[in-house]
């Protein structure tokens, strides 16, 4: 981890609320390692309005991912997964599989390769660490210039720390 896909993800979400676009529906749902479908189904029922309703706790998975699927199935709809370890079925959750029709789409994020396989991921895009140059640029950003020029040996201790970063972002 590290590399800046959760980063990217959240970019692409604020392009969504920053610009104007023809979907009907931006929809994002964090959901990390210890996968839960009920709390996917939540974020996705608040987003789309569905958990307002007085009723909307009292029903079972199976009631709620009805719901989900009709009003999704109306929408033309973005759906942003942030952190997946496994397979999501979003089809239990009540996610209708996006189709040239309806022209959805569902973006997500994974360490893992055989997740994009199991999610039938259309496109894979490899998020790959920061070239040295790169990286150290922004290192020396993050830690300052007043920091750097404290102490003659920090610059090269400073070099040693950002090379163990190996170029992530995250870890710089």
């Amino acid at each position: 981890g590290g590399v800046g896909k959760t980063t990217l993800l959240t970019r692409i979400n604020n392009e969504f609320l920053d610009t104007p676009h023809d979907f009907d529906v931006v929809i994002w749902v964090v959901v990390s390692k210890d996968l839960r479908l009920e709390k996917v189904q939540e974020e996705i029922a608040k987003k789309i309005g569905l958990s307002n309703d007085g009723q909307w706790q009292h029903k079972s998975f199976s009631e709620k991912a009805a719901e989900i699927f009709q009003v999704l199935r109306k929408k033309k709809f973005v759906l942003l997964l942030d952190d997946i370890w496994k397979r999501v079925e979003l089809k239990d959750v009540g996610v209708p599989i996006p189709k040239t029709q309806n022209r959805s789409k569902i973006v997500f994020t994974t360490r893992s390769r055989a997740v994009c396989s199991y999610m039938e991921a259309e496109k894979e895009i490899k998020v790959e660490p920061l070239a040295w140059e790169k990286a150290w640029e922004l290192f020396q950003e993050k830690v300052g210039v007043d920091t750097l020029d404290a102490d003659p040996d920090i610059p090269n201790i400073a070099e040693e720390v950002a090379r163990e970063c190996a170029g992530f972002p995250l870890a710089l």
